[in-house]
């Protein structure tokens, strides 16, 4: 509402807009009273703590180090209130000496010996109290029996350790062993616990015992209690895959002397169990390769090299490659031989470990392979360190096969890929099954099944049969008489964005120059998304040049296509040829598109020639070959023009059948011109020169015919084509 509206109302009604007033006031009066009842005032503060934890004689709260944590809480007092508000959590709290005593929200932790002041800040409010920390125990010390344990000590594997530990405090010791923690700075040498230490290996360690910031430690060097240990036989070990476990034996000596058989007691470790498994001195060969076996007791350690090596050069599987097979058929039996280093084979079906990696697909016992549901499984035959696998694929039934591509085509002595044959299935679904049936050809003379290929032989057609079971499909393979060059009807075409043409025409030229149209062969590809391929025709998407190729069996031929607007006019420069035989012209031309723009299309144009043997065209340029007129017409986009050529021979002079007359008044004569050409043919053109003469008082002239006028003397000229010759005429 604005300001003067509202005085406008005031003068209309001053009392009603008064109460209006003194109600907001009322209401704003009302609401600070709210907010100030609403917010708290504390008018002190004071802690709370247990009073277990307060020595009345030192006036201290008490803790000791790394034992219990003393708690205290702050109270808030608040006006109007008869209860006490915890603000623990909100006080800011401090110690004069965090090295004796931190404190972190009330909670006081002893850190060492010492007196420390703890306050906490609230609201302006402060209070204090005197904390002090102490040690459980004055100290603490490690005991070998009832005497103190030493700092350092020498020991050897086998000897047992155990210690304990004592506590003093105010000169009253306690046994505190189970209450402290012990640790060991290198537990590949010593272990603890509770006081009692394994040695595990020979070097040092350091064995500690701490308990409420007081610890002890002791330092253990351990060494073994015997010199060395021996392996026998202490040779390289040289198995096989399969054989029987060989036994090792394990000889430890003493440093005090003698020896002992250490085999039952020692640690057998292998460095691959990929090769071999050691378990007391017992060696079982698991698979070929090199590793280590190393033995070792109470500190002494040795080692072999161990060669394990498969008495087979490799395993052999039949069908040795990748098998195919239907869902219904009966098992497919799979043979495992296997050569011996000695170079003797021998059959290892029944022998060798038989896998199915997806036993879901299909199942494997001794070499036979269980068709169980649709899928790819890897059927694997193991045996003593060698194994092959073969892939076997499990289709589902079939009821009809097909072939896309009805005829292929090849030339004498090359091979192909045969096509792909679809099965399709009980619900209609289409499978692939080309590695699934069997192949042939009607005629091996023009063309056999070979390595899974076709191979042309001769020309000639044959059909090619892919057979699975009772069902068959088939194919046509036309041979042909090798290609050597394909030439495309034209080599750049023109698209209008939108619309579909034709492909070019090819026609393929052969070794033993035949020619052939194989429009109808070629297969066109492009990389370009700016064009679409279709069966028969083409359609351009978008203003571009791309390039089509075209195959046919082994040979190719590009075709630059030009993908652009609309052409509605095409204007010729100049619109009719005038040439003398030999003589050449170009033509320009120019395009207008839809759109107005304009495109030079003069080497663009496929021009022909009515009468191929008066004029001929390359590219743009017309040359005249013998006189006449014929027309060359072209076209772009299907809009076509037509240029008149008219073929004149070149003339080199003009004769006369007299050079002079002499006339008498009254009387006429006659003369002949004639036109010498190029071409070496004269012709007579009296009738078509244009004649004039210098004097008509004396001579006049027609069509070569002269009559004389008057005494004296005049020329007849006669021009024809830039020539022009002259007759001097004297009339007495």
């Amino acid at each position: 509402m604005s300001r003067k509206h509202s005085r406008f109302m005031i003068q209309l009604n001053p009392k009603m807009w008064l109460a209006s007033l003194l109600a907001v006031l009322l209401m704003t009066v009302t609401i600070a009273d709210l907010a100030a009842a609403a917010e708290e005032q504390v008018t002190g503060i004071e802690f709370q703590y247990d009073d277990a934890n307060y020595n009345n004689s030192t006036s201290s709260l008490e803790m000791f180090v790394e034992d219990n944590k003393v708690h205290v809480s702050v109270l808030a007092s608040i006006a109007g209130s008869t209860s006490k508000k915890d603000v623990t959590a909100d006080a800011v709290w401090k110690s004069t000496n965090t090295s004796y005593v931190k404190v972190d929200k009330g909670i006081l932790t002893g850190v060492g010996k010492g007196t420390a002041t703890i306050s906490a800040v609230y609201k302006g409010y402060t209070i204090s109290i005197k904390a002090s920390s102490d040690y459980m125990y004055d100290s603490v010390k490690l005991m070998d029996k009832d005497e103190a344990a030493p700092a350092k000590i020498q020991v050897e594997l086998g000897q047992s350790l155990r210690y304990t530990l004592n506590g003093t405090k105010n000169s009253v010791t306690e046994d505190v062993t189970s209450e402290a923690i012990w640790t060991t700075s290198n537990s590949s040498v010593a272990t603890v616990d509770e006081g009692e230490i394994k040695l595990t290996g020979t070097g040092t360690a350091t064995i500690t015992a701490k308990l409420k910031g007081k610890s002890a430690s002791i330092a253990l060097t351990v060494s073994s209690p015997y010199k060395s240990i021996v392996i026998a036989p202490n040779q390289l070990l040289e198995l096989e895959v399969g054989a029987d476990d060989t036994a090792l034996a394990a000889t430890a000596y003493p440093k005090t002397g003698g020896s002992l058989n250490a085999t039952d007691k020692a640690v057998w470790t292998t460095g691959n169990a990929k090769v071999v498994k050691v378990e007391k001195g017992l060696v079982t060969p698991v698979g070929a390769g090199k590793t280590t076996i190393t033995v070792s007791h109470m500190g002494v350690s040795a080692s072999i090299d161990v060669v394990v090596r498969t008495p087979y050069q490799s395993i052999r599987l039949t069908p040795e490659k990748e098998f195919h097979m239907l869902l219904q058929d009966s098992p497919l039996n799979i043979r495992a031989e296997v050569l011996s280093n000695s170079n003797v084979s021998y059959d290892a079906t029944l022998l060798a470990d038989w896998t199915s990696s997806n036993v879901v697909v299909a199942t494997v016992s001794n070499g036979v392979v269980v068709p169980k549901e649709i899928g790819t499984t890897k059927i694997t035959a193991s045996y003593k360190g060698v194994s092959r696998s073969i892939d076997v694929q499990v289709y589902p039934s079939i009821n009809k096969l097909t072939i896309e591509n009805k005829t292929i085509d090849g030339f004498g002595g090359t091979s192909g890929e045969l096509p792909t044959v679809m099965g399709t299935t009980f619900d209609g679904t289409k499978v692939d099954v080309s590695k699934l049936v069997k192949w042939h050809s009607s005629n091996n003379t023009v063309a056999e099944i070979k390595d899974g290929k076709w191979k042309a032989n001769e020309i000639g057609e044959t059909a090619l049969i892919a057979t699975l079971g009772h069902m068959s499909a088939e194919t046509k393979l036309i041979v042909h008489v090798k290609p050597l060059k394909l030439i495309p009807e034209s080599k750049e075409l023109s698209i209008i964005i939108g619309k579909e043409i034709s492909y070019p025409a090819v026609t393929v030229i052969n070794v033993d120059g035949e020619e052939e149209d194989v429009s109808k062969s070629i297969k066109w590809e492009s990389n370009s998304d700016n064009i679409v391929l279709k069966e028969k025709t083409i359609k351009g998407l978008d203003q571009s040049t791309v390039t089509l190729t075209g195959t046919y069996l082994n040979k190719s031929v590009s075709v630059k296509v030009k993908i652009e607007e609309e052409i509605v006019k095409i204007v010729a420069e100049p619109t009719e040829l005038l040439l003398n035989p030999n003589k050449s012209k170009s033509i320009k031309v120019t395009g207008y598109y839809k759109s107005g723009k304009s495109v030079v299309l003069s080497s663009k144009i496929d021009w022909t020639v009515a009468n191929p043997a008066l004029a001929a065209v390359n590219g743009r340029t017309v040359k005249a070959l013998n006189p006449g007129t014929t027309v060359v017409t072209g076209s772009y986009q299907g809009v076509k023009i037509s240029i008149p050529v008219k073929i004149t021979p070149k003339i080199k002079s003009l004769t006369a059948s007299d050079k002079s007359l002499k006339l008498t008044k009254g009387a006429s004569g006659s003369v002949e011109i004639t036109a010498n050409y190029t071409t070496g043919e004269p012709v007579i053109v009296t009738d078509a020169a244009v004649w004039t003469t210098t004097k008509a008082s004396v001579a006049t002239v027609k069509n070569g015919k002269i009559q004389a006028v008057a005494k004296g003397t005049a020329t007849i000229r006669a021009s024809f084509e830039g020539k022009t010759v002259t007759i001097r005429v004297t009339v007495k």
